[in-house]
Protein backbone atom coordinates (compact mmCIF):
# COMPACT_ATOMS: atom_id res chain seq x y z
CA UNK A 1 0.00 0.00 0.00
CA UNK A 2 2.69 2.47 0.92
CA UNK A 3 4.15 2.47 -2.52
CA UNK A 4 0.87 3.42 -4.17
CA UNK A 5 0.64 6.72 -2.30
CA UNK A 6 4.12 7.89 -3.03
CA UNK A 7 5.94 8.73 -6.18
CA UNK A 8 6.14 5.58 -8.23
CA UNK A 9 8.08 4.99 -11.37
CA UNK A 10 5.73 4.56 -14.27
CA UNK A 11 6.09 1.66 -16.59
CA UNK A 12 7.34 2.15 -20.10
CA UNK A 13 5.27 4.89 -21.67
CA UNK A 14 2.63 3.82 -24.08
CA UNK A 15 2.16 5.59 -27.38
CA UNK A 16 0.55 9.01 -26.85
CA UNK A 17 -3.18 9.08 -27.61
CA UNK A 18 -4.23 10.23 -31.04
CA UNK A 19 -6.16 13.45 -31.45
CA UNK A 20 -9.11 11.37 -32.69
CA UNK A 21 -9.15 9.35 -29.45
CA UNK A 22 -9.37 12.46 -27.31
CA UNK A 23 -11.95 14.13 -29.57
CA UNK A 24 -14.13 11.01 -29.64
CA UNK A 25 -14.08 10.90 -25.86
CA UNK A 26 -14.88 14.55 -25.16
CA UNK A 27 -17.31 15.08 -28.08
CA UNK A 28 -19.33 12.12 -26.83
CA UNK A 29 -19.37 13.67 -23.35
CA UNK A 30 -20.45 17.00 -24.84
CA UNK A 31 -23.37 15.53 -26.77
CA UNK A 32 -24.43 13.37 -23.86
CA UNK A 33 -24.49 16.39 -21.55
CA UNK A 34 -26.34 18.43 -24.18
CA UNK A 35 -29.05 15.76 -24.41
CA UNK A 36 -29.22 15.68 -20.62
CA UNK A 37 -29.31 19.44 -19.94
CA UNK A 38 -31.57 20.59 -22.76
CA UNK A 39 -34.53 19.12 -20.87
CA UNK A 40 -34.03 21.61 -18.06
CA UNK A 41 -34.16 24.56 -20.44
CA UNK A 42 -37.32 23.36 -22.22
CA UNK A 43 -39.19 21.93 -19.23
CA UNK A 44 -41.84 24.68 -19.29
CA UNK A 45 -42.74 23.85 -22.91
CA UNK A 46 -42.58 20.09 -22.31
CA UNK A 47 -44.85 20.32 -19.28
CA UNK A 48 -47.44 22.40 -21.15
CA UNK A 49 -47.51 19.89 -24.01
CA UNK A 50 -47.29 16.54 -22.22
CA UNK A 51 -49.27 17.13 -19.02
CA UNK A 52 -52.86 18.21 -18.32
CA UNK A 53 -53.16 21.78 -19.66
CA UNK A 54 -56.05 22.57 -17.30
CA UNK A 55 -53.56 22.83 -14.39
CA UNK A 56 -50.37 24.45 -15.74
CA UNK A 57 -48.67 24.78 -12.34
CA UNK A 58 -49.11 21.09 -11.52
CA UNK A 59 -47.87 20.28 -15.01
CA UNK A 60 -44.69 22.28 -14.40
CA UNK A 61 -44.14 20.53 -11.07
CA UNK A 62 -44.60 17.20 -12.82
CA UNK A 63 -42.04 18.21 -15.41
CA UNK A 64 -39.55 19.12 -12.68
CA UNK A 65 -40.23 15.81 -10.91
CA UNK A 66 -39.44 13.97 -14.14
CA UNK A 67 -36.18 15.94 -14.22
CA UNK A 68 -35.43 14.61 -10.73
CA UNK A 69 -36.32 11.04 -11.80
CA UNK A 70 -33.46 11.17 -14.29
CA UNK A 71 -31.06 12.01 -11.48
CA UNK A 72 -32.39 9.17 -9.34
CA UNK A 73 -31.54 6.77 -12.16
CA UNK A 74 -27.93 7.90 -12.38
CA UNK A 75 -26.72 5.65 -9.53
CA UNK A 76 -28.35 2.68 -11.25
CA UNK A 77 -26.49 3.60 -14.41
CA UNK A 78 -23.28 3.99 -12.46
CA UNK A 79 -23.64 0.48 -11.05
CA UNK A 80 -24.80 -1.27 -14.24
CA UNK A 81 -22.76 0.49 -16.91
CA UNK A 82 -19.80 0.94 -14.56
CA UNK A 83 -19.61 -2.83 -14.03
CA UNK A 84 -20.17 -3.40 -17.76
CA UNK A 85 -17.31 -0.99 -18.53
CA UNK A 86 -14.92 -2.70 -16.11
CA UNK A 87 -15.71 -6.03 -17.71
CA UNK A 88 -15.97 -5.25 -21.43
CA UNK A 89 -13.93 -2.09 -21.81
CA UNK A 90 -14.03 1.70 -21.62
CA UNK A 91 -15.09 2.04 -25.25
CA UNK A 92 -17.99 -0.39 -24.81
CA UNK A 93 -19.27 1.46 -21.74
CA UNK A 94 -19.01 4.87 -23.39
CA UNK A 95 -20.94 3.66 -26.42
CA UNK A 96 -23.67 2.06 -24.30
CA UNK A 97 -24.15 5.21 -22.26
CA UNK A 98 -24.37 7.32 -25.39
CA UNK A 99 -26.91 4.96 -27.00
CA UNK A 100 -29.23 5.17 -23.99
CA UNK A 101 -29.08 8.97 -23.84
CA UNK A 102 -29.66 9.28 -27.60
CA UNK A 103 -32.64 6.92 -27.53
CA UNK A 104 -34.09 8.96 -24.66
CA UNK A 105 -33.75 12.17 -26.68
CA UNK A 106 -35.44 10.57 -29.67
CA UNK A 107 -38.32 9.39 -27.46
CA UNK A 108 -38.84 12.90 -26.07
CA UNK A 109 -38.73 14.40 -29.56
CA UNK A 110 -41.34 11.95 -30.86
CA UNK A 111 -43.73 11.48 -27.92
CA UNK A 112 -47.32 12.53 -28.78
CA UNK A 113 -48.82 15.28 -26.65
CA UNK A 114 -51.36 15.07 -23.84
CA UNK A 115 -54.11 15.99 -26.30
CA UNK A 116 -53.36 12.87 -28.34
CA UNK A 117 -52.64 10.13 -25.76
CA UNK A 118 -53.46 11.65 -22.38
CA UNK A 119 -51.42 10.54 -19.37
CA UNK A 120 -49.40 8.12 -21.50
CA UNK A 121 -47.44 11.14 -22.72
CA UNK A 122 -46.09 11.63 -19.22
CA UNK A 123 -45.35 7.92 -18.86
CA UNK A 124 -43.28 7.91 -22.06
CA UNK A 125 -41.48 11.04 -20.89
CA UNK A 126 -40.55 9.33 -17.61
CA UNK A 127 -39.29 6.27 -19.50
CA UNK A 128 -37.12 8.49 -21.71
CA UNK A 129 -35.56 10.27 -18.73
CA UNK A 130 -34.96 6.94 -17.00
CA UNK A 131 -32.93 5.81 -20.02
CA UNK A 132 -31.05 9.10 -20.09
CA UNK A 133 -30.35 8.94 -16.35
CA UNK A 134 -28.92 5.43 -16.63
CA UNK A 135 -26.83 6.45 -19.63
CA UNK A 136 -25.38 9.60 -18.06
CA UNK A 137 -24.76 7.81 -14.75
CA UNK A 138 -22.67 5.17 -16.50
CA UNK A 139 -20.95 7.56 -18.90
CA UNK A 140 -19.22 9.38 -16.05
CA UNK A 141 -17.18 6.39 -14.91
CA UNK A 142 -16.44 5.14 -18.41
CA UNK A 143 -15.32 8.52 -19.77
CA UNK A 144 -13.25 9.51 -16.73
CA UNK A 145 -11.54 6.12 -16.72
CA UNK A 146 -10.86 6.40 -20.44
CA UNK A 147 -9.40 9.92 -20.29
CA UNK A 148 -7.34 9.09 -17.20
CA UNK A 149 -5.91 5.94 -18.74
CA UNK A 150 -4.98 7.42 -22.14
CA UNK A 151 -3.47 10.59 -20.66
CA UNK A 152 0.31 10.97 -21.00
CA UNK A 153 2.27 11.01 -17.71
CA UNK A 154 1.70 14.20 -15.76
CA UNK A 155 -1.41 15.25 -17.72
CA UNK A 156 -4.29 13.28 -16.17
CA UNK A 157 -5.98 16.30 -14.63
CA UNK A 158 -5.60 18.28 -17.85
CA UNK A 159 -7.17 15.52 -19.94
CA UNK A 160 -10.06 15.16 -17.51
CA UNK A 161 -10.54 18.93 -17.58
CA UNK A 162 -11.31 18.62 -21.30
CA UNK A 163 -14.40 16.64 -20.29
CA UNK A 164 -15.78 19.60 -18.34
CA UNK A 165 -14.88 21.95 -21.18
CA UNK A 166 -17.02 19.76 -23.44
CA UNK A 167 -19.85 19.68 -20.90
CA UNK A 168 -19.76 23.47 -20.58
CA UNK A 169 -19.93 23.86 -24.36
CA UNK A 170 -22.94 21.56 -24.30
CA UNK A 171 -24.72 23.72 -21.73
CA UNK A 172 -24.00 26.87 -23.75
CA UNK A 173 -25.35 25.22 -26.90
CA UNK A 174 -28.47 24.09 -25.04
CA UNK A 175 -29.09 27.55 -23.57
CA UNK A 176 -28.37 29.31 -26.86
CA UNK A 177 -30.64 27.08 -28.91
CA UNK A 178 -33.57 27.12 -26.49
CA UNK A 179 -33.26 30.90 -26.08
CA UNK A 180 -33.11 31.52 -29.84
CA UNK A 181 -35.87 29.21 -31.06
CA UNK A 182 -38.82 31.16 -29.54
CA UNK A 183 -37.59 34.30 -31.32
CA UNK A 184 -37.12 32.51 -34.65
CA UNK A 185 -40.26 30.36 -34.56
CA UNK A 186 -42.56 32.44 -32.39
CA UNK A 187 -44.00 31.43 -29.04
CA UNK A 188 -47.00 29.61 -30.53
CA UNK A 189 -44.85 27.36 -32.71
CA UNK A 190 -42.42 26.82 -29.85
CA UNK A 191 -45.23 25.73 -27.55
CA UNK A 192 -46.74 23.30 -30.05
CA UNK A 193 -43.78 21.67 -31.81
CA UNK A 194 -40.67 23.86 -31.70
CA UNK A 195 -39.51 22.58 -28.31
CA UNK A 196 -38.91 19.18 -29.94
CA UNK A 197 -36.20 20.53 -32.27
CA UNK A 198 -33.36 20.53 -29.68
CA UNK A 199 -34.06 16.87 -28.93
CA UNK A 200 -34.06 15.92 -32.63
CA UNK A 201 -30.72 17.70 -33.04
CA UNK A 202 -29.34 15.92 -29.98
CA UNK A 203 -30.43 12.50 -31.22
CA UNK A 204 -28.89 13.05 -34.67
CA UNK A 205 -25.54 14.25 -33.38
CA UNK A 206 -25.47 11.52 -30.74
CA UNK A 207 -25.60 8.99 -33.57
CA UNK A 208 -22.54 10.69 -35.08
CA UNK A 209 -20.71 10.47 -31.73
CA UNK A 210 -21.53 6.76 -31.47
CA UNK A 211 -19.94 6.17 -34.87
CA UNK A 212 -16.85 8.08 -33.73
CA UNK A 213 -16.56 6.06 -30.55
CA UNK A 214 -16.80 2.76 -32.40
CA UNK A 215 -13.40 3.55 -33.97
CA UNK A 216 -11.72 4.33 -30.63
CA UNK A 217 -8.88 2.10 -29.44
CA UNK A 218 -9.28 0.50 -26.02
CA UNK A 219 -6.95 1.79 -23.30
CA UNK A 220 -3.73 -0.13 -22.78
CA UNK A 221 -4.29 -0.34 -19.02
CA UNK A 222 -7.67 -2.03 -19.39
CA UNK A 223 -6.32 -4.43 -22.02
CA UNK A 224 -3.36 -5.40 -19.83
CA UNK A 225 -5.56 -5.88 -16.77
CA UNK A 226 -8.02 -8.02 -18.72
CA UNK A 227 -5.21 -10.20 -20.05
CA UNK A 228 -3.73 -10.65 -16.59
CA UNK A 229 -7.11 -11.87 -15.30
CA UNK A 230 -7.82 -14.11 -18.29
CA UNK A 231 -9.29 -17.43 -17.21
CA UNK A 232 -9.80 -16.31 -13.61
CA UNK A 233 -13.27 -16.42 -12.06
CA UNK A 234 -14.41 -12.82 -12.02
CA UNK A 235 -16.90 -11.25 -9.64
CA UNK A 236 -18.91 -8.16 -10.56
CA UNK A 237 -16.78 -5.05 -10.19
CA UNK A 238 -19.65 -3.46 -8.23
CA UNK A 239 -19.42 -6.25 -5.66
CA UNK A 240 -15.63 -5.95 -5.54
CA UNK A 241 -15.92 -2.17 -5.11
CA UNK A 242 -18.31 -2.33 -2.17
CA UNK A 243 -16.49 -5.15 -0.35
CA UNK A 244 -12.83 -4.20 -0.93
CA UNK A 245 -12.88 -0.44 -1.47
CA UNK A 246 -15.39 1.12 0.96
CA UNK A 247 -13.10 3.97 2.00
CA UNK A 248 -12.37 5.44 -1.47
CA UNK A 249 -16.04 4.91 -2.33
CA UNK A 250 -17.12 6.94 0.70
CA UNK A 251 -14.47 9.59 0.02
CA UNK A 252 -15.78 10.01 -3.53
CA UNK A 253 -19.37 10.33 -2.31
CA UNK A 254 -18.47 12.98 0.28
CA UNK A 255 -16.09 14.86 -1.99
CA UNK A 256 -18.64 15.30 -4.79
CA UNK A 257 -21.46 16.61 -2.55
CA UNK A 258 -20.31 20.19 -1.98
CA UNK A 259 -18.93 20.71 -5.46
CA UNK A 260 -22.01 19.44 -7.26
CA UNK A 261 -24.25 21.65 -5.09
CA UNK A 262 -22.20 24.74 -5.96
CA UNK A 263 -22.08 23.77 -9.64
CA UNK A 264 -25.85 23.46 -9.95
CA UNK A 265 -26.63 26.53 -7.87
CA UNK A 266 -23.95 28.98 -9.00
CA UNK A 267 -23.04 27.81 -12.50
CA UNK A 268 -26.28 26.41 -13.92
CA UNK A 269 -29.20 27.79 -11.89
CA UNK A 270 -28.02 31.13 -10.52
CA UNK A 271 -30.16 32.94 -13.10
CA UNK A 272 -33.27 31.31 -11.64
CA UNK A 273 -32.11 32.18 -8.11
CA UNK A 274 -31.47 35.84 -9.02
CA UNK A 275 -34.84 36.04 -10.79
CA UNK A 276 -36.69 34.65 -7.76
CA UNK A 277 -34.88 36.80 -5.19
CA UNK A 278 -34.58 40.11 -7.04
CA UNK A 279 -37.18 39.96 -9.81
CA UNK A 280 -34.64 40.54 -12.59
CA UNK A 281 -35.90 39.40 -15.98
CA UNK A 282 -35.09 35.70 -16.36
CA UNK A 283 -33.82 36.00 -19.93
CA UNK A 284 -31.41 38.75 -18.83
CA UNK A 285 -30.10 36.63 -15.97
CA UNK A 286 -29.72 33.63 -18.30
CA UNK A 287 -27.56 35.69 -20.63
CA UNK A 288 -25.25 36.47 -17.71
CA UNK A 289 -25.15 32.76 -16.84
CA UNK A 290 -24.10 31.94 -20.40
CA UNK A 291 -21.11 34.26 -20.01
CA UNK A 292 -20.22 32.61 -16.70
CA UNK A 293 -20.38 29.12 -18.22
CA UNK A 294 -17.95 30.20 -20.94
CA UNK A 295 -15.56 31.44 -18.24
CA UNK A 296 -16.07 28.17 -16.36
CA UNK A 297 -15.01 26.25 -19.49
CA UNK A 298 -11.93 28.41 -20.04
CA UNK A 299 -10.80 27.82 -16.45
CA UNK A 300 -10.90 24.02 -16.76
CA UNK A 301 -7.57 23.38 -18.51
CA UNK A 302 -5.90 26.09 -16.40
CA UNK A 303 -6.79 24.41 -13.11
CA UNK A 304 -6.09 20.97 -14.60
CA UNK A 305 -2.57 22.04 -15.56
CA UNK A 306 -1.99 23.54 -12.11
CA UNK A 307 -3.06 20.28 -10.48
CA UNK A 308 -0.73 18.28 -12.71
CA UNK A 309 2.14 20.56 -11.76
CA UNK A 310 1.53 21.21 -8.06
CA UNK A 311 -0.60 18.22 -7.03
CA UNK A 312 -4.32 17.53 -6.62
CA UNK A 313 -4.68 18.30 -2.92
CA UNK A 314 -3.29 21.83 -3.06
CA UNK A 315 -5.72 22.85 -5.79
CA UNK A 316 -8.66 20.97 -4.28
CA UNK A 317 -8.08 22.38 -0.78
CA UNK A 318 -7.92 25.90 -2.21
CA UNK A 319 -11.11 25.12 -4.11
CA UNK A 320 -12.98 23.84 -1.04
CA UNK A 321 -11.95 26.86 1.02
CA UNK A 322 -12.86 29.16 -1.86
CA UNK A 323 -16.33 27.66 -2.11
CA UNK A 324 -16.78 28.15 1.65
CA UNK A 325 -15.77 31.81 1.37
CA UNK A 326 -17.92 32.66 -1.67
CA UNK A 327 -21.06 30.67 -0.80
CA UNK A 328 -22.59 33.13 1.66
CA UNK A 329 -22.00 36.40 -0.24
CA UNK A 330 -23.11 34.68 -3.46
CA UNK A 331 -26.47 33.84 -1.88
CA UNK A 332 -27.06 36.76 0.48
CA UNK A 333 -25.70 39.80 -1.35
CA UNK A 334 -27.44 39.37 -4.71
CA UNK A 335 -29.36 42.38 -6.04
CA UNK A 336 -31.20 43.22 -9.24
CA UNK A 337 -28.10 44.95 -10.65
CA UNK A 338 -26.69 42.79 -13.50
CA UNK A 339 -23.12 43.80 -12.60
CA UNK A 340 -23.62 42.56 -9.03
CA UNK A 341 -25.21 39.31 -10.24
CA UNK A 342 -22.45 38.41 -12.67
CA UNK A 343 -19.77 39.54 -10.21
CA UNK A 344 -21.07 37.28 -7.44
CA UNK A 345 -21.65 34.43 -9.86
CA UNK A 346 -18.11 34.65 -11.24
CA UNK A 347 -16.70 34.85 -7.73
CA UNK A 348 -18.42 31.62 -6.73
CA UNK A 349 -17.66 29.95 -10.07
CA UNK A 350 -13.87 30.25 -9.73
CA UNK A 351 -13.46 27.71 -6.90
CA UNK A 352 -16.27 25.54 -8.30
CA UNK A 353 -14.37 25.35 -11.60
CA UNK A 354 -11.24 24.14 -9.80
CA UNK A 355 -13.19 21.37 -8.06
CA UNK A 356 -14.71 20.26 -11.37
CA UNK A 357 -11.52 20.24 -13.42
CA UNK A 358 -9.37 18.41 -10.86
CA UNK A 359 -11.92 16.25 -9.07
CA UNK A 360 -12.36 13.60 -11.77
CA UNK A 361 -8.64 12.89 -11.98
CA UNK A 362 -8.35 12.70 -8.19
CA UNK A 363 -11.28 10.28 -7.99
CA UNK A 364 -9.94 8.07 -10.79
CA UNK A 365 -6.65 7.82 -8.91
CA UNK A 366 -8.42 6.31 -5.89
CA UNK A 367 -9.32 3.05 -7.67
CA UNK A 368 -7.42 0.26 -9.44
CA UNK A 369 -8.14 -0.52 -13.08
CA UNK A 370 -10.37 -3.51 -12.35
CA UNK A 371 -12.99 -1.32 -10.59
CA UNK A 372 -12.12 2.18 -11.79
CA UNK A 373 -15.18 2.75 -13.97
CA UNK A 374 -17.72 1.65 -11.38
CA UNK A 375 -15.63 3.22 -8.59
CA UNK A 376 -15.88 6.61 -10.26
CA UNK A 377 -19.44 6.23 -11.53
CA UNK A 378 -21.43 4.77 -8.63
CA UNK A 379 -20.55 7.01 -5.65
CA UNK A 380 -20.34 10.02 -7.95
CA UNK A 381 -23.83 9.35 -9.34
CA UNK A 382 -25.32 8.78 -5.88
CA UNK A 383 -23.86 12.05 -4.61
CA UNK A 384 -24.99 14.01 -7.68
CA UNK A 385 -28.47 12.50 -7.43
CA UNK A 386 -28.80 13.44 -3.75
CA UNK A 387 -27.09 16.84 -3.74
CA UNK A 388 -26.90 18.05 -7.36
CA UNK A 389 -30.19 16.90 -8.84
CA UNK A 390 -32.11 18.20 -5.83
CA UNK A 391 -30.20 21.51 -5.65
CA UNK A 392 -32.49 23.46 -8.04
CA UNK A 393 -35.58 22.31 -6.15
CA UNK A 394 -34.11 23.08 -2.72
CA UNK A 395 -32.83 26.42 -4.01
CA UNK A 396 -36.27 27.35 -5.36
CA UNK A 397 -37.97 26.15 -2.16
CA UNK A 398 -35.83 28.25 0.19
CA UNK A 399 -35.58 31.26 -2.14
CA UNK A 400 -39.33 31.26 -2.72
CA UNK A 401 -39.93 31.35 1.03
CA UNK A 402 -37.29 34.01 1.67
CA UNK A 403 -35.16 31.52 3.63
CA UNK A 404 -31.86 32.01 1.81
CA UNK A 405 -29.90 31.65 5.06
CA UNK A 406 -31.14 28.07 5.37
CA UNK A 407 -29.98 27.42 1.82
CA UNK A 408 -26.54 28.78 2.72
CA UNK A 409 -26.38 26.59 5.84
CA UNK A 410 -27.28 23.53 3.78
CA UNK A 411 -24.55 24.32 1.26
CA UNK A 412 -22.06 24.89 4.08
CA UNK A 413 -22.77 21.41 5.48
CA UNK A 414 -22.15 19.81 2.08
CA UNK A 415 -18.92 21.77 1.64
CA UNK A 416 -17.77 20.55 5.05
CA UNK A 417 -18.08 16.98 3.72
CA UNK A 418 -16.07 17.97 0.65
CA UNK A 419 -13.32 19.53 2.75
CA UNK A 420 -13.01 16.48 5.00
CA UNK A 421 -12.87 14.13 2.01
CA UNK A 422 -10.22 16.29 0.35
CA UNK A 423 -8.04 16.20 3.46
CA UNK A 424 -8.30 12.39 3.59
CA UNK A 425 -7.55 11.79 -0.09
CA UNK A 426 -4.07 10.51 -0.97
CA UNK A 427 -1.92 12.58 -3.32
CA UNK A 428 -1.41 10.45 -6.42
CA UNK A 429 -0.69 12.97 -9.14
CA UNK A 430 2.79 11.45 -9.60
CA UNK A 431 1.65 7.82 -9.35
CA UNK A 432 1.12 5.52 -12.33
CA UNK A 433 -2.51 4.37 -12.46
CA UNK A 434 -1.32 0.81 -13.02
CA UNK A 435 0.34 0.89 -9.57
CA UNK A 436 -2.91 1.72 -7.76
CA UNK A 437 -3.66 -1.76 -6.56
CA UNK A 438 -5.35 -1.29 -3.23
CA UNK A 439 -7.49 1.19 -1.38
CA UNK A 440 -5.88 4.03 0.62
CA UNK A 441 -5.83 3.57 4.38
Amino acid sequence: MASSDSTTAAPAAAAPPSRRQVIAGVVGMMLEMYDWQVYGFTVAYISASLFDPSDPFSGLLNGLLVFAVGFLMRPLGGAIIGAYTDRFGRRAGMILGLVLVGVGSLMIAAVPGYAQIGTWAGVILVAARVLQGIGVGGEQGAAVSYLSEIAPPGKRALYNAFGYVASSVAVVLAIGLTATLPTVLGEDAMNTWGWRIPFVIGAVFTLYAIVMRRTMAETAQFTETKQSHAGARRHSSTRILLTKYPKPTLLTFLFVGGGTFCYYVFVLQYSTFAHMVTGIKLSQAQLLTTIVIVVFAILQPIFGSLADRFGRKRVLLASAIGMFVTLWPGLLLVTGNPAVIIGLQLLATLPAAAAASVGNAAIAELFPTEVRAVGVALPYAVSVALFGGTAPYIMALFAGRGQVVLLALYGTLLLAFTLVATLLMPERSRVSLSSVSEAPR
